[in-house]
């Protein structure tokens, strides 16, 4: 059909002589786009959301210098975990994370080079069972009887308790 003819069809059949577009398809792309979008600021927010108050992998509010602490110290393990190492020979260090004292990380570290040295927290939560600031009992032969007195170096042979060692003193002279 020419040009003419289709112009004349259209007077009659009162049509505009505009070819119709087909906006559905522009307005549905459109749609898609919009949720596309939608849906991955969703996931970035929910991803932030949990790696910031649930798993704590993102530091968005500065830093906690308690976790910096932690985190820069080896082998640190819980309390009630010092007789299920599986080295038969090992020390277990309890001490409060946040106030090294140096002269004994110093003894530790040149006495015993040749040993696994574990590390417990004194002021967290989870050791507050074996923790005691009055007394300690340094003929414990078992996890239930065990309770120290922050610095105290124990040494463990065969899930036994054979040397324990009390104050930075103790410490010091136990291991020289």
């Amino acid at each position: 059909m020419g040009r003419e003819l289709r112009r004349k069809q259209s007077k009659i059949e009162g049509k505009s002589l505009k070819r119709e577009t087909n906006n559905n398809d522009d307005n549905e792309v459109q749609k898609l786009d919009k949720m596309s979008i939608i849906l991955i600021i969703l996931c970035v927010v929910i991803y932030l959301l949990i790696g910031i108050f649930i798993t704590k992998e993102i530091k968005w509010f500065g830093n906690n210098s308690e976790n910096d602490v932690v985190d820069t110290v080896s082998n640190n393990i819980i309390a009630s975990a010092i007789f299920k190492q599986k080295e038969e020979e090992y020390y277990v260090y309890f001490y409060n994370f946040e106030e090294t004292n140096s002269n004994i990380e110093s003894t530790i570290s040149n006495k015993l080079s040749d040993y696994k040295v574990y590390r417990v927290d004194t002021s967290s939560s989870l050791n507050q069972n074996y923790v005691s600031e009055d007394s300690s009992n340094p003929n414990a032969k078992n996890l239930e009887e065990l309770k120290v007195k922050a610095p105290t170096l124990i040494k463990i042979i065969n899930d036994q308790i054979v040397s324990y060692y009390e104050t930075e003193n103790g410490i010091i002279n136990g291991l020289n």
